[in-house]
């Protein structure tokens, strides 16, 4: 990408390294828009950053940056009158930080977001989650799920660099009181280039003996402020999916990954729903056998027959795929999680709708000035931040990265 800016000059940002699939992506992504175009209402997830104060000091993190200027943390009143344009969604509600366990009135601030209707997820450093005391207190008070981040699964040296200090029997510790607790787990793992991807096939072990995981976000390093490794550690989002063809044996290769990203992309886009390109997801066996997963080769003649049906007969194109992926899902052990959530109607998030043998993976890294691309975030992203007022539909990234306050 390049880019010209008053203050810093013309200069280029890498945004992806497999520039066939990139491209590709477009094509798919324009295709698919001109007949299902991007609905943003109603909200589909949102972030409230609850506070920028912290109780630790990752070098890897930038949340705590001198030079970050962000509002005061919001008041119960304030969050109550924000939440009303998404009463009853049923949508994912992050609580992200700094560190939110910090604000004292968490409890209360969970209470309100799920009496609202939503489900509050505690994106979280986990530090205080090791006294299952607390963590029961949060799920008394509504807390649907928790979301800590696992740099390694046992090797304190990694988490001395990546976060300051020892922490593999705090994290073990954390997972029993998750379970404990009977909460659901959405597992984060910052891959930073050079440090920890060989861990990342230990992360994806974890979700054979623990079914409370449902997701795994593989989270593109970000080099920006002053504690950072630097930019030669940064993933672009694409990178990361060489990461995962390396540490699982679903995908022989990387052209398989993506036959099954482009299948979820599909599945979405017929629902008028979109990932931006910096954020995509896969269905993953917990057997870690890649004949639990999507065959690639049937799949690519059924994305093919889709794309020609597309062009003449978008209706016929779009019960064409469904019919195929039903069929796929239902011999996938689907037909009750999808009894559930289509006929019962019954009130969980949309993500935990699989079968105990599946979890979602997926690979994100967020816009940052230097790679920000205002017409992908305007026309493809689902995630709006809470803080400025939803209907004002700044996303996550923006809020968050771009300095965006109003």
């Amino acid at each position: 990408m390049e880019k010209e800016c008053p203050e810093h000059g013309r200069f280029r940002h890498r945004i992806a390294v497999h520039g066939t699939h990139y491209r590709d992506l477009m094509r798919l992504y324009g295709l698919l828009s001109r007949h299902y175009p991007f609905r943003r209402d109603p909200v589909e997830s949102c972030a409230f950053t609850t506070t920028l104060r912290c109780n630790m000091r990752c070098p890897i993190c930038f949340a705590g940056d001198d030079e970050r200027v962000m509002p005061d943390e919001l008041s119960s009143a304030e969050i109550e009158k924000k939440l009303e344009p998404i009463r009853g969604a049923g949508i994912m509600f992050k609580l992200h930080g700094g560190e939110p366990t910090l604000r004292e009135n968490l409890p209360e601030i969970i209470r309100m977001v799920r009496n609202s209707g939503n489900y509050p997820v505690l994106v979280t450093n986990a530090l205080k989650l090791d006294d299952i005391d607390y963590l029961r207190t949060l799920k008394e008070s509504g807390l649907y799920s928790v979301g800590p981040w696992f740099d390694t699964v046992a090797d304190d040296n990694i988490y001395r660099r990546m976060r300051g200090k020892s922490l593999v029997e705090q994290r073990r510790k954390v997972v029993e009181n998750v379970r404990r607790a009977g909460l659901k787990l959405l597992v984060f793992f910052v891959c930073v280039k050079g440090v920890n991807e060989k861990e990342l096939p230990g992360i994806l072990e974890m979700t054979r003996d623990h079914p409370e995981i449902y997701k795994v976000i593989v989270l593109a390093y970000m080099h920006r402020g002053h504690r950072g490794f630097s930019e030669e550690n940064e993933y672009t989002a694409d990178e990361t999916w060489d990461v995962v063809v390396n540490s699982s044996n679903v995908f022989s290769s990387l052209d398989e990954l993506y036959t099954a990203l482009k299948i979820n992309i599909i599945a979405r886009a017929l629902r008028h729903r979109y990932q931006c390109l910096n954020s995509q997801t896969v269905l993953m066996p917990r057997s870690d056998r890649g004949e639990d997963s999507f065959d690639p080769g049937y799949w690519n003649g059924v994305i093919k027959k889709f794309e020609e049906l597309l062009v003449s007969n978008p209706g016929r194109a779009r019960l064409y795929f469904l019919r195929k992926l039903g069929m796929d899902l239902l011999g996938k052990g689907f037909f009750k999680p999808l009894t559930a959530r289509l006929i019962l109607r019954k009130k969980e998030l949309a993500d935990t709708f699989i079968p105990s043998g599946y979890y979602w993976l997926q690979f994100q890294t967020m816009y940052h000035p230097k790679n920000y691309d205002e017409e992908m975030v305007k026309n493809y992203c689902p995630f709006i931040s809470f803080n400025p007022g939803l209907e004002k539909n700044i996303s996550f990234c923006e809020y968050y990265n771009l300095h965006l306050k109003t």
